[in-house]
């Protein structure tokens, strides 16, 4: 029974393992490690928001979050600056090395997305959406089913 699922399910592996793998490459010339680019956005969009609030965003825990910003603070990317009003919290600011990077890391994922879909018209764009989606809902409907049974 798994044999059915194989080769659409190796595919789905060998595109998204090409594609970590270009943005990885990419990203890396703008010093932006894999991962950062969405922290580097919701910061950028959100000036002086907390590490908590980016972690919670991503679904990540407190601790994670300040390895990452870290980073990118030692980077220059980003930089934390102690809240006035609550000394324990940083605020999160995007520097300008970070708004050039984060602006040539989009312009790299655009072409690579384009690139991936070239030849795809708007109906199988469409298609492969919903698909993807109803794949996304079976697993999460697995889980629910899964954890009403405890």
């Amino acid at each position: 029974m798994l044999d059915r699922f194989s080769p659409v399910m190796g595919s789905f592996i060998r595109f998204m393992s090409l594609r970590r793998y270009h943005l990885q490459k990419g990203l890396s010339d703008f010093g932006i490690h894999f991962g950062q680019h969405h922290i580097l956005r919701f910061i950028a969009d959100n000036e002086g928001c907390t590490q908590k609030e980016v972690a919670d965003l991503h679904g990540v825990t407190a601790a994670s979050m300040a390895q990452s910003t870290k980073r990118m603070q030692q980077s220059g990317l980003i930089e934390k600056t102690a809240d006035s009003e609550n000394l324990r919290q940083n605020k999160l600011l995007i520097t300008e090395k970070g708004k050039k990077a984060l602006k040539d890391a989009e312009k790299l994922m655009d072409e690579l997305d384009k690139r991936c879909f070239e030849g795809f018209n708007d109906s199988e764009l469409e298609t492969l959406k919903n698909y993807l989606a109803r794949m996304a809902d079976n697993i999460y409907e697995g889980e629910e089913r899964n954890t009403n049974k405890i």
